[in-house]
């Protein structure tokens, strides 16, 4: 009877530290490894070590949203890049479009010159509780999430009036405080098996 009690009193503990759900703000981000890249190579999150912060969005090949982001992510990537930012793409969504070499067509067609990473097994999506394409977080130092929602306010780029990623990465990189740690993102629906 004793270790019934003991077991139960064990899992009932595991269930309770379990944590805050998933990509929520403040807590460690789930992280990724051996991750299939368009460039040929796995990539892990701890390959980033040298990064002082880490943007990263979830993609996918076919929808419009993220095709309409691909140019602004490229600058992002040009500006920041220099400043200690990493980009990273990844592409947890399943469907017959979203193969590598797929995706390797969308760097090359789109330009892009930030890391694009295949989840195939949709584990880092769900780790990060990304619902949408693009959904974008943001990682600080110590890799934990201090952003999580849109890139912007507007799919049309003329349109944009609130730059979340942008306020939020000058921000951290001058030590202050993120200014919006979250916002909805928008776009197409993450599709889990």
């Amino acid at each position: 009877m004793r270790s019934l009690v003991f077991a139960g009193t064990v899992l009932l503990g595991a269930f309770l530290s379990a944590g805050s759900p998933a990509g929520e703000i403040g807590e460690t981000a789930a992280g990724w490894k051996y991750l299939q890249g368009t460039d040929g190579k796995l990539h892990s999150m701890t390959d980033l070590k040298e990064a002082r912060l880490i943007v990263v969005a979830f993609l996918c090949n076919k929808c419009p949203c993220v095709k309409g982001y691909e140019g602004r992510f490229t600058r992002f990537q040009q500006e920041y890049g220099p400043k200690g930012v990493q980009f990273v793409g990844i592409n947890s969504t399943s469907g017959p479009l979203e193969t590598m070499a797929n995706m390797q067509q969308r760097v090359v067609s789109g330009n892009l010159n930030y890391l694009y990473l295949r989840d195939a097994n949709q584990q880092v999506g769900k780790a990060f509780g990304a619902t949408s394409t693009p959904h974008v977080f943001i990682l600080d130092e110590s890799r934990k999430i201090v952003y999580s929602g849109a890139f912007d306010d507007n799919r049309s780029e003329s349109q944009v009036t609130s730059h979340y990623v942008l306020d939020a990465v000058k921000a951290l990189l001058e030590g202050k405080e993120v200014p919006v740690a979250q916002t909805k993102q928008f776009g197409c629906a993450i599709e889990y098996r």
